[in-house]
């Protein structure tokens, strides 16, 4: 589940469509369209057996280039925030606060297509899939993440699944959508309560 939150951190291209168009060309269209974007989650994450093990809620903001903030507020509040440069987790739950540099975690999520145009990047996955709903799978192995499916309506996104190494999948319905609107870049700032335990993890 944690690899999962974090593979959520790091995030649109541009492009013309046409027949002969790949998957992955495809996808870059559509998200190219996709200046910024915000809406309520609900989320279900199931096992290896696809059992139901945990239901949750949040809001999820996106705006290019490479803003994100990703808010579980239940079952247990957790905050991830990235800027392009720095991501921030904040565990409200633990009173922690852990700080990484996005630059060293770019290649770990293929998440982090959704908002970036970096040729280099892109390389590093496999894109399928046609019409609203395409699939992203990492080319390295070793990646926690398994695959990223989004699913698209219109503009907007309207579902994504995130399915780990380790069999749980974290399925989450986007309602409440709003695309290509005004986003205070403020949201995308943080600034650590008093009193919280901070894990500055850039240097390592």
């Amino acid at each position: 589940m944690k690899h999962s939150l974090i593979a959520l951190g790091l995030l649109f291209v541009s492009g013309l469509a046409h027949a002969a168009e790949t998957a992955a060309e495809q996808l870059k269209y559509k998200l190219a369209r996709l200046n910024s974007y915000q809406a309520s989650f609900q989320q279900t994450v199931t096992d290896a057996t696809n059992k139901k093990v945990q239901e949750g809620e949040g809001y999820l903001s996106l705006k290019q280039p490479a803003l994100f903030r990703f808010e579980t507020i239940s079952p247990t509040p957790n905050l991830l925030i990235g800027d392009g440069k720095t991501l921030w987790h904040y565990d409200e739950t633990l009173e922690e606060l852990k700080v990484y540099d996005a630059t060293k975690e770019v290649d770990k999520t293929p998440f982090v297509l959704l908002t970036s145009s970096d040729a280099k990047l892109w390389a590093l996955y496999n894109v399928t899939g046609e019409g609203e709903t395409f699939a992203i799978t990492p080319k390295d192995k070793n990646n926690p993440v398994q695959k990223l499916t989004l699913q698209f309506s219109g503009v907007g996104l309207a579902k994504m699944a995130v399915a780990s190494q380790d069999g749980q999948t974290s399925s989450f319905e986007f309602i409440a959508m709003q695309s290509n609107v005004n986003i205070d870049t403020a949201q995308f700032k943080f600034s650590a309560p008093k009193g919280v335990d901070i894990v500055d993890l850039r240097g390592k």
